[in-house]
């Protein structure tokens, strides 16, 4: 996981030096939400507990198509019993330029938060979790100031007591840019 997301802050370095801007001329930031679904079953549990995870995010378009996306990642359990929890993230992502309507990103991110629900327990916010991850996806420009986002995550919690886990996510959301 170090060796890719070593890899991949270096493509986004290199390729930040040709890009060639925003993705729309102007428009300096992005705000917007998204949402997977996803299940968790445990190897000794019958069944499996199922999620919905918000990230709300604020993009700045710092230099050419390198945008900074602060954003909180709310994982809300949708069965009874479990506890929401969030994530405190910060993604770097690479805006490439094309002549049409379509925008491809790459990035990586990394945060810390109170953990997230796996197998039906939920790690208390005293040990803490972290996150780092990488990311790609495809933006497409609605009309002057929205963006249609699909999105595709790797991530790689660790928990407080040395536990990890890896979650895949697609998740699909809305961009406005101003």
């Amino acid at each position: 996981m170090k060796k890719l997301s070593a890899f991949l802050a270096a493509l986004l370095f290199l390729t930040a030096m040709t890009a060639m801007g925003q993705p729309l001329a102007g428009k300096k930031f992005e705000a917007g939400t998204s949402l997977a679904f996803f299940s968790l079953k445990g190897d000794s549990s019958d069944g499996s507990t199922s999620y919905l995870c918000v990230p709300i995010r604020f993009g700045w378009f710092a230099w050419r198509g390198l945008e900074i996306e602060p954003e909180v990642q709310l994982t809300v359990p949708l069965d009874s019993g479990a506890e929401m929890t969030y994530f405190l993230l910060a993604n770097v992502t690479y805006n490439f330029k094309t002549s049409g309507k379509l925008v491809p990103f790459v990035g990586v991110g990394a945060g810390l938060g109170s953990g997230i629900p796996l197998y039906y327990v939920v790690q208390p916010p005293d040990d803490g979790s972290s996150a780092v991850g990488v990311l790609g996806g495809v933006k497409y420009i609605v009309g002057g100031i929205g963006l249609l986002r699909l999105e595709y995550r790797l991530t790689r919690l660790r928990f407080g007591d040395g536990d990890r886990a890896t979650i895949n996510q697609v998740l699909a959301g809305l961009s406005i840019l101003f």
